[in-house]
């Protein structure tokens, strides 16, 4: 699993980038051509548009190396987020977007499979460390999207989806640099991402390139 890196001034093909329009200029990994993630921020700050797409044009010119653009989404309500999907989907148009599966997605019906290209493993602790969570990755795979985990800072999250078959090809984020410093965060990253896995969960190998 491919820890995506929250900062800018580092460059390493192991990794890869997230990144938002917070960010203050484009971070140099992803001009030096290591894969990148948009994310939306509306689990931080909230979703505007009108800072949003402005930015998005400009990233642009990185097209071809991003993994996807996540669709603006509704923490912990999976109805409230299919709705978003259905708003904001059409107008990013173009981009691989990733829908992002929250508390009660396991029960509902994704979008159309040709609209989205990842499956964003989003909601609140407790479902997205549920079975419930692991059926929706389940279903994802079985359309052949790429798996994309948020908010994974330690090796207990690390190890909890990487121990699904077909893990190697997912991706993860989080915010560990925040509290442990970067240098520290990137030290951890490597040993979670060279340490030998245990697969105990069978996921249909699908494309997941994404």
């Amino acid at each position: 699993m491919i820890y995506l890196v929250p900062f800018g001034g580092f460059y390493d093909q192991q990794f890869g980038v997230i990144t938002t329009p917070g960010h203050k200029g484009i971070p140099s990994g992803i001009i030096q051509g290591m894969s990148w993630a948009a994310d939306n921020q509306a689990f931080t700050k909230g979703f505007d548009p009108d800072i949003f797409f402005p930015w998005l044009d400009k990233m642009q010119v990185y097209k071809l190396s991003c993994l996807f653009v996540t669709c603006p989404d509704e923490m912990g309500d999976a109805r409230a987020t299919l709705k978003l999907f259905d708003r904001w989907a059409p107008k990013l148009t173009g981009w691989k977007l990733a829908f992002v599966a929250q508390d009660g997605q396991e029960d509902l019906d994704y979008p159309a499979a040709d609209l989205w290209s990842a499956l964003f493993i989003g909601g609140s602790t407790e479902w997205k460390m549920s079975n419930k969570a692991t059926d929706c990755i389940l279903r994802g795979q079985a359309l052949g999207k790429h798996i994309h985990i948020g908010r994974v800072n330690y090796m207990r999250r690390y190890t909890h989806f990487a121990s699904l078959i077909g893990s190697e090809r997912f991706t993860c984020d989080g915010t560990r640099n925040r509290f442990e410093g970067t240098e520290i965060a990137i030290r951890e990253w490597r040993k979670c991402m060279d340490s030998p896995k245990q697969y105990g969960l069978a996921l249909p190998a699908g494309d997941c390139t994404g």
